[in-house]
């Protein structure tokens, strides 16, 4: 199962049934969805909004502990690709896909390794990405220092706006799109 807690939250006021899932013995994989379904394309977002939703849903805090949240968006993540023997972990063989987080962020400290450990809850309920220092896709560095190398990114969120405003009138002209619970609550000034 691949779900999108925040899409799915935030379109259809659902909790998807990963803890179900899980208990049934299937590997549950976190993406992102899109970013008109929940406002962003951030795995730590999904990591978080997974693991509370369940809590919440369940009224437990001992369900979906921040360690099955992060299996989830890496290991599991690279099992519902049929890629766990290339991606997913960082093993001999392996792909070298990998980011480096600052965890000396204020968001992020204190990092406590006993008699407790809290860099996996710091990663899940308080990371939001703007930690990531390096990221490394099959041995290839893509993100140095917190930026993308090689990509005018000013140039790409000029363009990414554009398009988005184009997509965004092309909806208001589509008829289908006029039935969406979404939109009519928009016009409403329910969201």
């Amino acid at each position: 199962m691949v779900l999108c807690s925040g899409s799915i939250g935030l379109i259809d006021g659902i909790v998807p049934p990963a803890v179900v899932f899980r208990s049934a013995g299937g590997p549950v994989a976190l993406g992102s969805d899109q970013a008109a379904g929940n406002n962003c394309n951030n795995i730590f977002n999904e990591m978080k909004l997974t693991a509370l939703f369940n809590k919440i849903k369940y009224r437990d805090p001992t369900v979906m502990p921040a360690w099955e949240a992060l299996r989830m968006a890496t290991i599991e993540g690279a099992q519902a690709l049929g890629m766990a023997d290339e991606i997913g972990s960082l093993r001999p063989g392996k792909k070298a896909d990998l980011i480096l987080v600052d965890l000396n962020a204020l968001n992020l400290t204190p990092v406590l390794t006993e008699p407790i450990r809290n860099i996996v809850p710091n990663l899940v309920y308080a990371a939001s990405g703007r930690e990531v220092d390096l990221v490394m896709v099959d041995g290839r560095i893509l993100v140095r220092n917190g930026r993308v190398l090689g990509v005018d990114e000013e140039a790409v969120r000029e363009e990414a706006q554009l398009r988005a405003q184009e997509v965004a009138e092309a909806v208001e002209r589509d008829p289908v799109h006029l039935d969406m619970a979404l939109l009519q609550a928009m016009e409403e000034g329910k969201l």
